[in-house]
Order: C-alpha cells, then sequence, then structure tokens
C-alpha cells in the first residue's frame, strides 16, 4: 500500500479545489464577457453570443455546485470509523487493483476513487476480506480492508 487513506483524500481534495477555483475563474471570465458584449446591429447575433455565455456559465456554475458536494462527501468521509466492512471511506486492495470508496473521480495514481453507487461501488458494499465478486467477467478477490 503506497498511500494512506488521509493522503489519498488530501490528494482528492486538492484536486477538486483547483477544479473549484479554475470554474469560479472561467465563471467570472464568462460572465465578464457576456455583460461587456454591446448590444450591435446584427441583433440576432449578439442574442446569440450572450446565449452561448449563459450556457457556458450555467455549464460552470453545475461544475462548481458537483465539486463542492464532492468536496463535501470527502470531508464527511474522513470522519467515518474504520470497518472490517467494505462501506464509504473504505481503502480496498483487491488481487488487481487498488479502490478507494468516496468520490467518483478514476484512476488517481495508482489507487482508483470510485463512488459507492457505481456499479463497481455496489458489488463491494458490504464485502469482507476473502470475499469475491465478479464484474465482467473478472472475478476479484478482497484482500485488505483499511
Amino acid at each position: 500500500m503506497k498511500s494512506t487513506k488521509s493522503q489519498i483524500q488530501a490528494n482528492l481534495r486538492s484536486i477538486l479545489e483547483n477544479t473549484l477555483e479554475e470554474a469560479r475563474r472561467e465563471y467570472l471570465l464568462a460572465k465578464e464577457s457576456r455583460d461587456s458584449d454591446t448590444k450591435s446591429s446584427a441583433g440576432d447575433k449578439f442574442e446569440t453570443g450572450r446565449e452561448m455565455m449563459q450556457r457556458e456559465m450555467d455549464k460552470l456554475s453545475a461544475l462548481v455546485d458537483n465539486t463542492l458536494n464532492s468536496i463535501a462527501k470527502l470531508d464527511r468521509i474522513a470522519d467515518l470509523p474504520a470497518s472490517m466492512v467494505i462501506s464509504e471511506g473504505s481503502l480496498i486492495e483487491t488481487d488487481q487493483e487498488t479502490y478507494f470508496i468516496s468520490i467518483g473521480y478514476g484512476k488517481l495514481d495508482s489507487i482508483y476513487a470510485i463512488s459507492i453507487e457505481s456499479p463497481l461501488g455496489v458489488e463491494l458494499k458490504g464485502k469482507r476480506v476473502g470475499d469475491r465478486i465478479e464484474m465482467r467477467g473478472r472475478i476479484i478477490t478482497i484482500k485488505q480492508i483499511h
């Protein structure tokens, strides 16, 4: 095991905080661009440009909300006690990969951050060391739970 749960959580949180900062910066730029557009004689072009900027702002606003929710979930998981049964906050070593049950992020160094609601998370939930699951034709054996 290369990383501890707290190191993985800190790394994920840092990535999310950077994403949040970038999304907020992009939102402000899009808002500024939208608001600084002046109405021209080509009214349809003006309205289309404003609408495109508004859509971009809506997309960035959703990214900010989702990122804040992911950060809150990571913070909540940090306070969960260790368990011998796989649940949110578990760091799981299998015979194939290592998974951190937290947020659906994907591969982070050599560990996969997955949500408990993901297909694999659902299969792993409630399992113990030595249990096996089948996922996409592969048999995965649980070696350790941290």
